[in-house]
C-alpha cells in the first residue's frame, strides 16, 4: 500500500466532520474562520459523529511547490531602529552571492535583526530604537524585494506583522544555530501529505476551542448552599449533581412534603423542650381530638354512601306510595264526605288531634269517637245527628284499617332513617376541635367546613320531597382525609418518641436530623435552579462528547508514521551529506527523530556511540565543532524545501578553523548557484578567500557620525587584488590617459598618483594573499599555516626580485616627497606595462605546482 492509500484508509476511520476538514484542507490548502464554524456545526450532529467510508480525498499526492523566484533588493529609509541611520539604502547586489562587509559596530547585526523580524523568523528579537536618543514616533524601514521578476517596495514598521511574501527567506545566525543543536526541532519543509496532519490538528484545536467556548458560556447558576448545611447528605447530593440524573432521582432535593414539614416541627419541638413526658401526653390528647374529628366525619360520610342514599330514597318513595293507596281507599270509604282532602296528612293530623282532645278532655270515659245519643262534635261542639254519627264511625274505621296501618308503618320507617341522618356540627365547634387537635386552623377549618357543608346539603336533599336519587359522598372526594389519618398515626409515633426521649434523648442525632431537613427545605426552594442545572449538565455532557472527537492523539500517531517515511529519513540523509560537504564527517553526531507532537515529527542532534547516557553535544563538542554541526543541521533543514528562497548568513564562520572555513565558503558558493545568498561578515580573510573562489558582489557598511549601517565603497584591502588590477588597467588608467591628452599633465597628475598609490596597496595585498599564501595578514591577528605554509616553497628568487622591484618603485607614492627632488608620476604606457606584468606573474604563480 502506498502512502496516499494509507492516509486515505486512515481518514475513513475518522469521524465524518474530521473527514470534511481533510477534504477542505486538500481542496483549499488551509482552513479559515468559516471552515472552523462549519466544522463545529457538523461535529455537533449525529451525521458528523459517524465514521463513513464513502468520501473521496482528491489531491493526497505530494505536489511540487510552484513558487515565484524571490530576491531581496535593498533595505532603506531606516528610522528609529537601533543605531542604524544610513543615508543610502543597503543594496544587496545583482548576483546570487553578496557579501556585506563591515567592522564591529558597523550595523551588520542590526540589518540581520530587521530581516529576521520582517521575515517572521521564530527566534527574532523585538527591535528597539536607539536608547541614547528620544524615541521616534515611528520605527520603520522600506524593504524592496523581487517576486516573480516584479520589484515590490513595502514600508514596514517594527510593530507590524511579518511580511508574508518574505516568509520563505532562510536566516542563519548564532541564535538559530543554538536552536538546532540544543533543542528539538521540526523540519522546515513539510510535504502536503504530512502537512495535512498538521492542519488536521489545527482543525481539532479550532473546533475544540469553539466547543469549549460554548461550555464556558454555560456557567452554573446554582446558588451557593449555606455553610451551616455543610456535611449533610443533602448538601453532598446538591454539590454532586450528574447529567445522568433525572428529576425523579432528585425527589429528595426537589420536594418538601407536609411529612417533611411535620418532621421538622417535631424535631424542633423535641429539641426545645426539657419535659418529654409532658409532650407525650399533649400529643396523645391531640390525637384523641383528631380521631374524634376523623371518626365523626367518616361516620357522616358512611351514612351518606351511595347505598345509604338509595335506601333513604326508597323509604321515602315507599311512604309516599302507601300513603297514596290509603288516600285512595279513604275516598271510597268516606264517599259521604262533602269536603275534599279526607285522608290527607292534614286531615289525619286534625283527626288525631280530635282523638286526643276527646280522650283527654271531652269524653275521657268513652272510646273515640263518642257517637251515642246526646253526643256532640268535639270540634264544633254541636249535637251529632244520626248521619254525622255514622260518618264519624266510618272515619275511625278508615283510620284503623290495614291500608292506613301500612302507610303509617312506611312513614315511620322513613322518618326513623331520616332522623338518623348526620347532625351538622356548628363551625365554632369545628374550629375548637381543630385547635385542640393541633391542626392549622385556617387550612383545616376551610377543608372541614367545605365537607360538612356538602354533607348538610345532601341531608337536606334527602329530607326534601325531591324525587332525585342523590349520588352520595365518597371518602375519595376528600383526599386530605389521608393526611388526617397520617397525622393521627404520626401523633402516636411522636408520643411514643417523646416517651423514649423521656428516658434517653440523643440531642446530637436530633440536631443532625434537623439540619438535614433544613438543607432539604433549602434545596426544595431552589428546585427551578436545580432543574436548570440538570439541563445545563446535559448540554455540557453532550458538548464534551463532541469534544472527545477532537482528541489529537490518533492524528499525532499517524503523522509520526507518515513523517517517518516522508520527512525523517530524507532529513537525516541531508544532514549526513551536509556534514560531509562541510568537512565535519568525523564529528560523532547524528540526527534522530525524537517524538511526534500534534502531528509534527520532532528531531534532535545526539552524540553517536556514547558510553555514558545523558550527555548532550554542547557538553562535548568544541566551539568550532558546535558551529559546523549547527550549520549542517540548518542546511539539511532548509535545503529540503522545494523552493530556492534567499539565504542569509550572519558571520557564518565564527569560531571555525581554516579547514571548516574553506569548506563553508565552498558550500555557500555551491548554494549561490540556485539561490540568492547574502553573507554578513567582519572577517577580511573570509572576504579574501571568497574573492579568490568566486566573484561575489561586495557591499561595505560603516559607522558614521550620524549612525551605523552606511553603505560605501569597499576598501582595497577588502577586494580581490586581481580584479582591482584589471579595473586599474582597463578603466581608471584609460580615463587618466584621456585626461592627459585633453587637459595636459597637470590634470593627469592626481589621477596617475592615485593609480600608483592603489597599485602599491594591491602589491601588498598580493604579497599577503598570493606570495605568502595568506599565512599572515596585516589586519589579522592569527597566523594560518595549515594547508598553506607549503605553498611558500613555490617562491623563487625571481619572484622576490619582482616584488622588491615593484615595492621600491611605487613606495614613493605612498610617502611624502622631498621638495628638492620630487618624483614624477609614470606615463600611461609604463603604468600599463607594470600592471600587465604583475597580472601575468599573478596568474603564473597561482598556477604553479
Amino acid at each position: 500500500m502506498n502512502i496516499q492509500a494509507e492516509i486515505n484508509d486512515w481518514l475513513h476511520g475518522r469521524h465524518d466532520w474530521l473527514q470534511e476538514a481533510a477534504t477542505r484542507i486538500l481542496k483549499n490548502g488551509n482552513l479559515n474562520t468559516v471552515d472552523f464554524d462549519d466544522l463545529t456545526a457538523l461535529c455537533k450532529t449525529e451525521a458528523g459523529q459517524k465514521k463513513t467510508k464513502n468520501r473521496i480525498f482528491p489531491g493526497l499526492t505530494s505536489k511540487s511547490a510552484v513558487t515565484n523566484e524571490l530576491r531581496l533588493v535593498s533595505i532603506g529609509d531606516i528610522n528609529g531602529i537601533e543605531n542604524l541611520a544610513p543615508r543610502k539604502p543597503l543594496v544587496f547586489g545583482s548576483g546570487n552571492l553578496t557579501v556585506i562587509y563591515g567592522n564591529n559596530g558597523s550595523g551588520k547585526s542590526g540589518y540581520t535583526r530587521i530581516l529576521k523580524k520582517a521575515c517572521g523568523k521564530a527566534h527574532a528579537v523585538d527591535l528597539r530604537p536607539n536608547v541614547f536618543e528620544s524615541t521616534p514616533s515611528k520605527c520603520s524601514c522600506t524593504i524592496r524585494f523581487k517576486l516573480g521578476g516584479t520589484t515590490q517596495s513595502q514600508e514596514w514598521e517594527t510593530k507590524d506583522e511579518a511580511i508574508l511574501e518574505l516568509a520563505p527567506v532562510d536566516i542563519f545566525d548564532t541564535e538559530c544555530g543554538k536552536f538546532y543543536l540544543g533543542k528539538e526541532n521540526e523540519a522546515s519543509y513539510i510535504p502536503d501529505s504530512v502537512a495535512l496532519f498538521d492542519l488536521l490538528v489545527k482543525a481539532c484545536e479550532g473546533v475544540k476551542q469553539r466547543l469549549q467556548t460554548e461550555i464556558n458560556n454555560l456557567p452554573s447558576k446554582l446558588p451557593s448552599i449555606p455553610a451551616n448545611f455543610a456535611g449533610t447528605d443533602t448538601t453532598k447530593a446538591y454539590l454532586n449533581l450528574k447529567p445522568t440524573q433525572t428529576e425523579a432521582d432528585l425527589v429528595a432535593l426537589l420536594l418538601w412534603t407536609d411529612a417533611d414539614k411535620q418532621a421538622l416541627l417535631n424535631l424542633e419541638e423535641r429539641l426545645k423542650t426539657d419535659d418529654q413526658a409532658k409532650l407525650a401526653i399533649q400529643k396523645r390528647a391531640q390525637k384523641v381530638q383528631l380521631d374524634a374529628i376523623i371518626n365523626k366525619l367518616m361516620a357522616a360520610i358512611g351514612k351518606l354512601s351511595v347505598e345509604a342514599c338509595k335506601h333513604v330514597h326508597n323509604l321515602k318513595r315507599s311512604a309516599v306510595d302507601k300513603r297514596t293507596i290509603a288516600v285512595e281507599g279513604a275516598k271510597t270509604v268516606l264517599a259521604s264526605a262533602s269536603l275534599a282532602g279526607i285522608g290527607s296528612q292534614t286531615w289525619r293530623a286534625l283527626w288525631e288531634a280530635a282523638r286526643q282532645y276527646s280522650s283527654i278532655e271531652a269524653y275521657q270515659e268513652y272510646d273515640f269517637p263518642f257517637t251515642e245519643d246526646g253526643s256532640k262534635c268535639v270540634l264544633c261542639q254541636q249535637k251529632l245527628e244520626a248521619p254525622v254519627q255514622k260518618r264519624l264511625r266510618d272515619f275511625e274505621g278508615y283510620v284503623k284499617g290495614e291500608i292506613e296501618k301500612a302507610a303509617k308503618v312506611a312513614e315511620n320507617a322513613r322518618d326513623e332513617v331520616i332522623n338518623a341522618l348526620p347532625k351538622i356540627p356548628k363551625m365554632d365547634e369545628v374550629d375548637t376541635a381543630c385547635q385542640a387537635a393541633g391542626l392549622e386552623t385556617d387550612l383545616w377549618l376551610s377543608r372541614l367546613s367545605e365537607a360538612w357543608k356538602a354533607i348538610e346539603q345532601l341531608v337536606e336533599e334527602l329530607k326534601s320531597s325531591s324525587e332525585n336519587v342523590p349520588a352520595g359522598i365518597f371518602p375519595q372526594n376528600y383526599p386530605w382525609l389521608k393526611d388526617l389519618l397520617s397525622r393521627s398515626k404520626a401523633l402516636e409515633e411522636q408520643a411514643t418518641q417523646h416517651d423514649a426521649d423521656a428516658l434517653t434523648f440523643d440531642r446530637a442525632k436530633a440536631n443532625k436530623q434537623r439540619d438535614e431537613l433544613l438543607a432539604k427545605l433549602w434545596t426544595s426552594q431552589q428546585s427551578e435552579a436545580i432543574k436548570a442545572e440538570l439541563r445545563r449538565l446535559n448540554q455540557v455532557e453532550k458538548i464534551s462528547e463532541w469534544m472527545s472527537s477532537t482528541n489529537q492523539i490518533a492524528i499525532s500517531k499517524q503523522a509520526g508514521i507518515i513523517a517517518e517515511k516522508m520527512i525523517t529519513d530524507a532529513y537525516i540523509e541531508r544532514f549526513n551529506n551536509e556534514l560531509k560537504l562541510l568537512g565535519a564527517k568525523r564529528i560523532k553526531v547524528e540526527l534522530v527523530k525524537t517524538r511526534t507532537t500534534k502531528g509534527r515529527a520532532m528531531h534532535g542532534i545526539r552524540l553517536k556511540g556514547l558510553k555514558s547516557n545523558g550527555i548532550t553535544p554542547p557538553e562535548v563538542l568544541s566551539e568550532g565543532e558546535r558551529r559546523i554541526v549547527e550549520l549542517a543541521a540548518f542546511l539539511a533543514d532548509v535545503t529540503g524545501k522545494t523552493d530556492d528562497a534567499p539565504f542569509i548568513f550572519d558571520d557564518p564562520i565564527s569560531s571555525l578553523d581554516q579547514d571548516f572555513e574553506e569548506k563553508t565558503i565552498d558550500r555557500l558558493i555551491m548554494l549561490s548557484a540556485t539561490r540568492q545568498v547574502l553573507i554578513f561578515t567582519h572577517r577580511l580573510s573570509f572576504l579574501g578567500i571568497l574573492n579568490d573562489k568566486a566573484s561575489p558582489d561586495i557591499v561595505c557598511i560603516r559607522h558614521e557620525p550620524w549612525g551605523t549601517g552606511e553603505p560605501g565603497e569597499v576598501p582595497l584591502f577588502g577586494k580581490n587584488p586581481e580584479g582591482v588590477l584589471k579595473v586599474l588597467r582597463d578603466e581608471r588608467l584609460k580615463q587618466a590617459e584621456k585626461v592627459l591628452k585633453q587637459d595636459g599633465s597637470e590634470a593627469y597628475y592626481p589621477l596617475a598618483k592615485g593609480i600608483c598609490s592603489d597599485f602599491r596597496i594591491l602589491i601588498e595585498r598580493i604579497v599577503e594573499l598570493v606570495f605568502l599564501a595568506d599565512v599572515i595578514q596585516r589586519h589579522r591577528r592569527e597566523v594560518h599555516t595549515k594547508n598553506k605554509i607549503g605553498k611558500l616553497a613555490k617562491i623563487t628568487s625571481d619572484d622576490c626580485l619582482l616584488v622588491d622591484e615593484f615595492m621600491g618603485k611605487y613606495s614613493c607614492y605612498e610617502h611624502s616627497q622631498s621638495a628638492e627632488a620630487p618624483v614624477d608620476v609614470p606615463p600611461p604606457n609604463d603604468l600599463y606595462d607594470d600592471i600587465n606584468k604583475l597580472l601575468t606573474w599573478h596568474g603564473e604563480f597561482k598556477g604553479r605546482a
